[in-house]
């Protein structure tokens, strides 16, 4: 039935290590057990927790009453100007100099996406390669790969 159907020819992805831990987190009965691999805070109920941080920031958005418009198309200027000080460091010379450009995108893999294809599609040597980390998450190459860029 599933070769014949609209979907049949989609394959898996690749096998995830951080939710594959995360798996086995879950199947180890020992009660002495903390994950922090995935992003994700659970109370010792194995409940969602979220950090203090985070509800000072949700109280904060609330007291500014936001309209929840939606952003120019570059992102909200001042979170992307903050991003990259904190990425380089405010007095850093890329940044004196003006040579950073950024945008504000969607996700951490949505943002590769959208990267990847700008870069694939404007930047003039097409035979560039891409620096991936290692470690990282396996979507990040198989997004790569999509897109049709190197990897190194």
């Amino acid at each position: 039935m599933r070769a014949a159907s609209t979907w049949g020819t989609v394959t898996d992805g690749p096998v995830d290590p951080i939710l594959g831990l995360t798996e086995a987190f879950k199947k180890d009965p020992s009660p002495n057990k903390i994950i922090l691999g995935a992003g994700a805070y659970r109370d010792g109920e194995g409940k969602p927790w979220v950090l203090p941080s985070v509800r000072i920031a949700d109280e904060r958005l609330l007291a500014a009453n936001v309209d929840h418009e939606y952003l120019p198309i570059h992102g909200l200027q001042s979170f992307i100007d903050k991003s990259v000080a904190l990425a380089y460091g405010p007095k850093s010379k890329v940044i004196t100099e003006g040579r950073v450009a950024a945008i504000q995108s969607i996700s951490g893999t949505g943002s590769i996406r959208v990267g990847f294809e700008f870069l694939k599609n404007f930047y003039p040597n097409k035979n560039a390669e891409v620096y991936i980390p290692d470690p990282t998450w396996p979507i990040h190459k198989t997004v790569q790969d999509r897109v049709g860029l190197k990897c190194n």
